[in-house]
């Protein structure tokens, strides 16, 4: 444990709120932003793209600022701003000299709780927001992606398109844009996160400025996902390679061997020494790209490999991934594999440490998962504590799942989502 841990505290304030500290004061800089436990998950199939639009439109006028006023009050202390969306998290964030950060929080707070939504920027922000909807569309990786999402999360809010469609996008009005801040950013959703140096008086005050008057209002419980059933979808397009991705479902974010599924997806393509790197590419030749995730949610999970590939080789990139992964199911990881995965997952959980942007959005990331601070110390032992048998069984549980997948490409290559699915147990 680090000096740094070892002071991370968190305020909790009346209402729910939450404030987290996690003070580096050897570092001239400071992350600082709100994060809130809402985002496409929370919206109706109606407004499919409300939450992410709602980010685009926080950033055209908020708390008397319009958008250039926003940006030069950013711009201008030499700071950097973003947010992001995903399913079930919205988060804005802004990175800044340490003497500024009580400045640069007032400003994500007004992002989060003062928008304007001018009615005037509404369509022209629509029309930004189309153009993102058709590049994603255009880029193969990501419409692969998106059919996967939908096939694993068939008729649920976690399977729709963050993004959303045209035509539901265009459906939003600017008051879906307040009601739906209204109801998901409540207090008890919210942390407001800090990593770095910066004033700790200061900067607590302006949180509980913003926090403070701000009503408790209980959150309506998610309705989890169903599991998927064994299923393919394509779609055709005239390109070189064909894209797949190649799925089944697995623990959620909160299970006690959520590590063992991630450990699972790092032998299975998490590197040049993961099984199929080794198999499909060093030695067959086989893609030029391949590689396993474990995307984990509060209540369920999936583990994915993407593949892009010549379609005349889609159908035996499929049967490789079926086989290696029935090996692990049978057999397990060995012991140098394990300790490999272990060794990965630890060095990627220490270097993030050490950066304030990445502390800031784990400390937001541990109390919005788990409700309480995650010292790195617990993590690493929970990785340490993984077997080889763990392994094993996240890798069974998967396959005695339904088998999911997606293709983008040429007609030639489609066929592989077809095999990949019909391998369920």
């Amino acid at each position: 444990m680090t000096a740094g841990e070892a002071t991370r505290r968190v305020i909790v304030l009346e209402n729910g709120a939450r404030i987290a500290l996690d003070p580096m004061p050897h570092l001239r800089t400071a992350s600082v932003g709100v994060w809130l436990a809402a985002g496409a998950r929370n919206e109706p199939p109606e407004r499919n793209g409300l939450a992410h639009f709602l980010e685009h439109m926080a950033f055209k006028a908020a708390a008397g600022r319009d958008a250039r006023e926003l940006a030069e009050a950013v711009e201008r202390r030499g700071a950097v701003m973003n947010a992001s969306t995903d399913h079930e998290r919205t988060s804005y964030y802004v990175r800044c000299l340490s003497d500024d950060a009580p400045d640069m929080l007032d400003v994500a707070l007004s992002l989060v709780f003062a928008p304007e939504h001018p009615p005037a920027e509404i369509p022209r922000e629509k029309g930004v927001v189309l153009q993102e909807i058709g590049e994603a569309a255009d880029q193969p990786d990501d419409l692969v992606m998106e059919l996967a999402q939908s096939a694993n999360f068939p008729g649920h809010s976690l399977g729709r398109p963050i993004l959303g469609a045209p035509a539901t996008l265009m459906a939003v009005t600017r008051e879906d844009l307040f009601a739906f801040a209204a109801e998901h950013y409540t207090p008890e959703r919210t942390v407001v996160s800090l990593a770095g140096a910066f004033d700790h008086a200061e900067v607590e005050a302006r949180a509980r400025r913003w926090l403070e008057t701000r009503p408790s209002r209980p959150s309506s419980e998610s309705i989890p996902p169903s599991l998927p059933v064994s299923a393919a979808r394509t779609a055709e397009r005239d390109l070189e390679q064909c894209h797949l991705v190649l799925s089944r479902t697995t623990t959620n974010a909160r299970a006690a061997d959520r590590y063992a599924a991630r450990l699972l997806a790092e032998i299975l393509g998490g590197g040049m020494a993961s099984r199929l790197f080794q198999e499909v590419r060093e030695a067959r030749g086989l893609a030029y790209t391949i590689d396993a995730s474990c995307e984990q949610y509060t209540d369920a999970g999936r583990l994915s490999v993407y593949a892009g590939c010549a379609p005349e080789d889609g159908a035996e990139v499929a049967r490789i991934t079926a086989s290696i992964w029935e090996d692990l199911a049978s057999k397990g990881p060995t012991a140098a594999e394990l300790a490999r995965a272990q060794a990965v997952m630890k060095a990627s959980f220490a270097m993030s440490s050490e950066g304030p942007a990445a502390r800031a959005g784990s400390s937001a990331h541990e109390l919005l998962t788990f409700g309480r601070l995650v010292e790195i110390g617990e993590v690493l032992d929970l990785v340490d504590a993984v077997t080889q048998e763990d392994v094993r069984q996240a890798a069974e549980a998967a396959c005695l799942g339904p088998s999911v997948a997606a293709a983008v490409g040429p007609r030639a290559g489609l066929g592989a989502a077809e095999i990949f699915a019909a391998q369920s147990a």
